[in-house]
């Protein structure tokens, strides 16, 4: 295997970074590693807040590292207590192995199962835990774990607080997944888990078994827990959750999903659900108004891809600027719009105003500037007077377009 670029600098240029428990990982990761992270099939599908640990695996197989994918057909039988404040419902076997084949098909849409030596691995952790008796498996690990250290952990305590309690069951959720690193070094060579903030509880106790059992320099990486700007939990819509199967959520809710993002989060979502280079990442998110609108559409295109194809993706795309009225300027791009009561035109509304509003320019002084620099156009009418106002002789076919040099353009839908 040969390191193509150092991961743990991929994923903090990214914003994708949390915590490590090694305080030498980039050291760590100049030479090939194997990481694992795990997936309990408790649904049929992935939803988006999956997405970031995937396109984690995904960095690091691009980087030249191994990644193993975990289906968790065991743990899913227990129910992992970390970030919920109540028991999960519990599944049938039969349950579980189908929602692990369909989740395990997701995941091969990012990541490249095959013979090289960065080839992805699947595995299901019910495989060496189910057949696990109840007594062995306490002789064998029960005696390298504190209860005074499981109950400061976290995913435990939050349960404790909230006065909801945990059953054992859950409790043993962190042993059973402990036990999963610990299979997976000795199996496959495996040094690396990631995991979501949540999971650093039991990712810390993995370490700590696999260097009591084993004697191995284990390590882990967290990623941050995805949440909104404007304090809306991910992935969640008025229709409900987004999920990664077409058959729930279709190619085009998906893509509207990220098209809709807010924009304080457009730079940060580039970042984790594309995988643009970082400087476009990085333009794309410094455009401001009407532009940034554009770096939306990006935004959702680039990710509807890695789930659904482009093909998928372009048909999103173009049904949504159908569906939303949106006008296309010479280069096929669409041109954002809004409304514009008629009734605001009735009496005249500044030119420059209006150039704000639509993001074409910062302020009065700045739009000021451009119209007396000849760069300002009612539709095909170069505007010469700064002080215009915009009128309802202005309309044309149910809209007024204003444009700023050739390609920033913006449509008023003039509504009576």
């Amino acid at each position: 295997m040969t390191i193509t670029a150092n991961l743990y600098d991929v994923l903090a240029e990214r914003g994708m970074l949390a915590q490590s428990t090694d305080e030498n990982i980039r050291q760590r990761l100049q030479s090939p590693q194997v990481a694992y992270n795990g997936f309990d099939p408790t649904a049929d599908s992935l939803h988006v807040g999956h997405l970031l640990p995937v396109m984690g695996l995904a960095h690091l197989q691009r980087c030249g590292h191994k990644p193993i994918v975990v289906i968790g057909g065991a743990t899913a039988m227990v129910g992992d207590p970390s970030g919920k404040t109540e028991a999960r419902q519990m599944l049938t076997r039969e349950q579980i192995e189908a929602n692990g084949q369909a989740i395990g098909a997701q995941i091969g849409r990012l990541l490249s199962f095959d013979d090289s030596p960065t080839g992805a691995v699947m595995v299901n952790n019910a495989d060496w835990l189910a057949g696990k008796g109840w007594i062995e498996m306490l002789r064998e690990i029960g005696a390298h774990f504190s209860v005074n250290r499981m109950l400061s952990m976290e995913s435990v305590k939050g349960r404790l607080e909230s006065g909801g309690g945990i059953t054992y069951l859950e409790f043993s959720y962190m042993i059973m997944q402990a036990y999963d690193f610990l299979h997976l070094h000795r199996e496959h060579g495996c040094t690396l888990q990631f995991g979501g903030q949540d999971q650093w509880g039991n990712i810390v106790m993995g370490i700590e078994l696999g260097r009591r059992l084993a004697g191995a320099e284990l390590a882990g990486l967290t990623l941050p827990l995805v949440t909104r700007a404007d304090g809306g939990k991910f992935g969640k819509t008025e229709a409900g959750t987004v999920w990664l199967d077409p058959k729930r959520t279709s190619p085009y809710e998906f893509y509207q999903f990220f098209r809709n993002t807010t924009d304080a989060d457009v730079g940060k979502y580039l970042g984790f659900f594309t995988f643009l280079p970082t400087d476009e990442v990085r333009e794309l998110a410094s455009r401001e108004g009407v532009e940034l609108n554009a770096s939306k559409e990006v935004l959702a295109y680039e990710a509807t891809k890695l789930i659904h194809g482009e093909a998928e993706a372009a048909k999103a795309r173009d049904d949504a600027r159908k569906a939303f009225g949106e006008a296309k300027d010479v280069t096929g791009d669409a041109i954002p719009h809004a409304e514009l009561p008629a009734s605001e035109l009735s009496e005249g509304v500044g030119l420059l105003a209006l150039m704000v509003r639509a993001g074409l320019a910062k302020s009065n002084g700045e739009a000021r500037r451009l119209v007396q620099g000849g760069g300002v156009r009612l539709h095909d009418e170069k505007v010469a007077d700064a002080m215009r106002t915009v009128t309802a002789e202005d309309v044309q076919d149910g809209y007024v377009l204003m444009r700023v040099g050739k390609k920033r353009l913006f449509r008023f839908d003039v509504k009576g």
